[in-house]
């Protein structure tokens, strides 16, 4: 974010670097022992570089290092005393400053100590007998003229301060504020600054509060030192005390319980002070430090640097310093190695790809930078081929210090990120490192408190470039000439190599390959892999089956590590694994796109399997027993075309994935753990009564078992059944629903009787609200977010309240009171969807105005015949609701179905809609009719079946939806009605 850079040439002398910030002119005899020395002791305090002659003035020149002093200090202070006048060495002195003044710009600021400034002006009082004895000087005009110049400077008057302490702090923030400051200084040579500083002053809020600590965090290189260097030099003079210390970290082996003994920090017990704690590397050394922080005054400020987030307290401000953003990227990259802002003619591409390889990091500019300094194109070339092999190692010395506060295990995990699992999904990373045992959540944890790792918004580990590049350094340091003798092979050309000529040892722990990349088949020995003993990590990965061959396992392939703990290979090409391996250790095995028939003979201990994942194995016939997979929780056999029967018995089993297992007829699994069930495009004839007993089972789903015709009543066991898929299932009539469902999708289901699935569905939505009315009041989205329910039907139920051939219809009247939300009925004519995601819409709008509006994402197959949607929308979602007063007028819901294409908005599908309205009471939910007297309960499925030939059913007495009797509600509608008219009327 922030880095200094060596200052660019200027014309003006007063921006050239000096030596020294002040120079101290002053009677040697009068003010050396007292005040001068207190004066420079007070700026010393504030690392103001002040240049002190310690020698005694003798005779009537100056020195040429006095000279040189002079020229090379930002301010000079001169300290007039009572006998100033009489030190020709001083007199001589004040002209060389007035000098420096005129012609380099130079800061002058008179201290009138003991003295009136008159006589200093004018040469009275003890400077007239001073000049008395330098009658006949022939510089005697020359040095009145000069101490007139200087008296007339605006300047500190000793005799209007009560105690010399005082006037030392005046003139030491006045010296702060006048200098071209340290802080300006360095400030011109960072990049970025300005913004930080304003926002980390703002986390500090300076002030008479309690003791503040502010962490400034972040990865190594980034420029946390120098943001909090530059925080000093600006706001140390706003304290009473401050101190620096550096380097803590390098310095912890000397650090004893009382920071504040053992340096200058001592002096600042009792003050508000500014102090700042550079490269704190542990909890431990930061609690060392701050063991004297209840002698702090309040308003005290402690600032501390650190790659490791962890140190902080839960109370700590934390300012992370981030990468340096493009502009700012190219500005320090440019001053750094050409001395300008741009870069140099002819260099532009050259400097773009310095640019992308050090992705921001300052460190990392201008350590490149320096090095391309002067340098010729070729050079340039040269350096950046290097850099794509070997990282610089001056930046890969800074980094590393992260990682060298790691333990074994985090240093494993940083590792295998590094060479693996950069850019993976966090859950699936955590999965796979705590199947080596690694303790992955509270390691990954520490890699973010160490600005190692990032999670990105998609919940993915991200890392930055260099700091990959330091982690593949260490890996390559393990053995820099033999890649087959390091822990971790992923290079695309070193692990081929390996490979192809069985180069692999015991150390090897790792391997990645991916299989696309490869250009030709790898040419593999049977035994390629026998001596990575220690292997715990395999992936040939994106081979898909038409890749298989690119490794072409030979015959008598018994070489497969015993150790393995993520075993992924796709397209694997021989008929099963080798017989002499061992799957104890296996945690995780993903061989999809195989040609293996069965995976092993007989009964393996697989204590350790949680995932099995072999989808797109067509030629895969058996299962293997699995009844010792205690801890195996999903099995993902998809599109393994050739399983003729499968018969999981595993207790602790949550999913399972047959789909397009199309030969698949016998079909059974045992545990009770079951979540998720996919049988799709299978064979099945019917299902094992023990499904309806999976208590757990949230997700069915059977579309296009065209074989399956039936589906029990048991179905209403699954009490956790939250989504079922019958699409494209020959599948007549449901019975009750489960009572969580919130989806179903019965798309192509030819012979489903409609009329009854609506009822069913209508009473299923309505009895569903009841608990969610008690326990879930707060949140009204819930159910309205997620349920969908879509099935074959061309036409709405008779039961419907209000109806119409069209994508809108109009309610001239609806009781606010007591209306809990609606039932929308959509029909959807046949035709071509393009089977993509669409958007259906809902807008309501009384008289006009729009009071309400939701939208869902849904998708829609091709169809082949109209299908019916219902939707519930509760009413508290309605974002004008309060502006209704105690009923609906004119109330119109429009509907819209849309989705873009190629930018073009396309509207289409909605061929009738309707709406029930849903009024909430205490014993549950009833629906209105389309007279708004009427309301009628939902009856039984049965009775409303053999009800539909018939009229629509006959009103209930009003007892909910309308208050009042119904007289009064009569009355009320009729008095509305009235008023509407009269209103219209010409």
């Amino acid at each position: 974010m922030i880095s200094a850079v060596a200052s660019s040439s200027s014309s003006s002398s007063m921006l050239s670097p000096k030596k020294y910030d002040v120079f101290l002119s002053f009677r040697g005899e009068d003010t050396r022992r007292n005040f001068t020395s207190h004066l420079y002791e007070a700026l010393k305090q504030k690392k103001v570089e002040t240049y002190i002659d310690e020698h005694l003035e003798k005779g009537d020149e100056i020195s040429p290092g006095l000279i040189k002093a002079i020229e090379d200090s930002h301010v000079s202070i001169v300290v007039f005393s009572k006998n100033y006048a009489s030190s020709k060495w001083c007199l001589v002195e004040l002209i060389k400053i007035l000098d420096c003044k005129k012609d380099r710009g130079q800061i002058v600021i008179p201290v009138f100590y003991e003295i009136d400034p008159s006589d200093v002006r004018k040469q009275t009082g003890s400077y007239e007998q001073a000049f008395a004895k330098h009658e006949g000087e022939p510089s005697c005009n020359k040095w009145k003229t000069a101490l007139t110049e200087a008296a007339n400077l605006a300047g500190w008057d000793s005799r209007t301060y009560r105690t010399d302490p005082e006037l030392l702090k005046d003139i030491v923030a006045d010296v702060l504020q006048k200098l071209p400051p340290r802080y300006q200084n360095q400030r011109k040579g960072l990049v970025g600054i300005e913004e930080h500083c304003e926002h980390i002053e703002s986390l500090l809020k300076i002030g008479p509060t309690e003791v503040r600590t502010l962490g400034i965090w972040g990865m190594g290189g980034i420029g946390k030192t120098a943001l909090a260097t530059t925080l000093y030099d600006k706001l140390s003079h706003e304290f009473e005390g401050s101190s620096f210390l550096s380097n803590v970290n390098e310095k912890s082996d000397k650090l004893e319980n009382h920071c504040f003994g053992n340096s200058d920090m001592s002096t600042l017990r009792g003050k508000k002070a500014l102090i700042v704690l550079d490269d704190v590397a542990t909890s431990e050394h930061l609690e060392k430090l701050k063991v004297d922080y209840d002698f702090l005054e309040p308003g005290s400020r402690v600032i501390v640097t650190t790659r490791n987030r962890e140190i902080l307290g839960p109370n700590d401000e934390i300012y992370q310093v981030k990468e340096l953003s493009s502009h700012h990227s190219v500005q320090l990259f440019c001053l750094t190695v050409f001395g300008e802002k741009q870069p140099k003619e002819g260099y532009e591409d050259l400097s773009e790809r310095v640019l992308s390889y050090c992705k921001g990091i300052p460190l990392a500019l201008k350590v490149m930078g320096a090095s391309l300094r002067r340098k010729s194109k070729e050079a340039w070339e040269s350096e950046l081929r290097k850099l794509q092999k070997i990282s610089s190692m001056e930046i890969h010395t800074v980094l590393k210090l992260s990682y060298d506060g790691l333990d074994h295990s985090q240093k494993d995990m940083f590792l295998d990120i590094a060479c693996f699992f950069k850019g993976r999904e966090r859950d699936w990373v955590t999965r796979v490192l705590d199947a080596f045992d690694f303790f992955a959540a509270s390691g990954i944890e520490v890699l973010l408190d160490k600005a190692l790792i990032t999670i990105s918004e998609g919940n993915h580990i991200e890392m930055h470039d260099l700091i990959q590049e330091m982690g593949w350094e260490i890996v390559r340091q393990e053995c820099i000439k033999d890649p087959g003798r390091r822990s971790r092979l992923w290079r695309q050309e070193e692990v081929q190599n390996v490979l192809k000529y069985n180069r692999g040892t015991d150390v090897v722990e790792g391997i990645i390959l991916s299989l696309r990349k490869l250009t030709e088949a790898l040419r593999l020995s049977f035994d390629f892999l026998a001596k990575m003993t220690n292997l715990r990590f395999l992936q040939f990965y994106d081979g898909w089956d038409d890749y298989g061959s690119k490794v072409p396992v030979p015959t008598g392939f018994e070489s497969l590590s015993d150790k393995l703990r993520y075993l992924h290979w796709e397209g694997f090409c021989l008929e099963s694994l080798p017989l002499n391996f061992c799957a104890e250790q296996l945690v995780e095995l993903y061989m999809p796109f195989s040609k293996l028939k069965k995976l092993w003979d007989g009964v393996q201990n697989l204590v350790n399997l949680k995932i099995i994942g072999l989808q797109g194995s067509k030629d895969l016939i058996e299962v293997p027993d699995l009844s010792k997979a205690e801890k195996l929780e999903i099995v993902n056999l998809s599109f393994c075309v050739s399983l003729l029967q499968l018969h999981v018995y595993s207790k602790s089993l949550q999913g399972l994935n047959a789909k397009n297992c199309s030969s698949l007829k016998e079909f059974s699994v045992t545990s009770e753990e079951i979540t998720e069930l996919n049988l799709a495009d299978t064979a099945i004839c019917e299902l094992p009564p023990s499904i309806w007993q999976k208590k757990k089972l949230a997700f069915l789903v059977l579309n296009g078992c065209k074989n399956l015709k039936f589906v029990g009543n048991e179905i209403v066991h699954l009490l956790s059944s939250k989504r079922l898929d019958l699409s494209q299932t020959n599948i007549e009539r449901l019975p009750a629903l489960p009572p969580s469902l919130k989806y179903l999708m019965a798309e192509g289901c030819t012979s489903l009787e409609t009329n009854f699935t609506q009822h069913l569905v209508l009473h299923h939505m309505i009895q569903s609200r009841i608990p969610y009315l008690h326990k879930h009041p707060s949140n009204p989205g819930y159910y309205n977010n997620h349920e969908c329910f879509f099935f074959p039907g061309d036409r709405i139920t008779k039961a419907c309240g209000f109806c119409t051939g069209d994508s809108s219809i109009t309610i001239p009247y609806l009781p606010k009171s007591d209306l809990h939300g609606f039932i929308y009925c959509i029909i959807f004519s046949e035709g071509i969807y393009g089977k993509r995601s669409s958007v259906l819409s809902c807008s309501i709008n009384q008289d006009g105005i729009q009071v309400g509006q939701d939208q869902k994402t849904i998708y829609i197959p091709d169809l082949f015949l109209d299908h019916v949607l219902f939707w519930y929308h509760d009413i508290r979602q309605f974002d004008r609701i309060r502006e209704v007063c105690d009923h609906f007028s004119d109330l119109t819901i429009s509907f819209e179905h849309k989705h873009l294409f190629r930018g073009v908005k396309i509207t289409w599908g909605i061929k009738e809609c309707g709406v029930f309205p849903v009024y909430a009471r205490a014993s549950g939910f009833k629906v209105v009719g389309s007279n708004s007297k009427e309301t009628f309960e939902c009856e039984s499925i049965t009775q409303i079946s053999n009800n539909e030939s018939q009229p629509r059913p006959r009103a209930i007495r009003v007892e909910a939806g309308v208050r009042g009797s119904n007289n009064e509600n009569e009355e009320d509608r009729n008095n509305f009605l009235q008023q509407k008219r009269m209103r219209t009327s010409p």
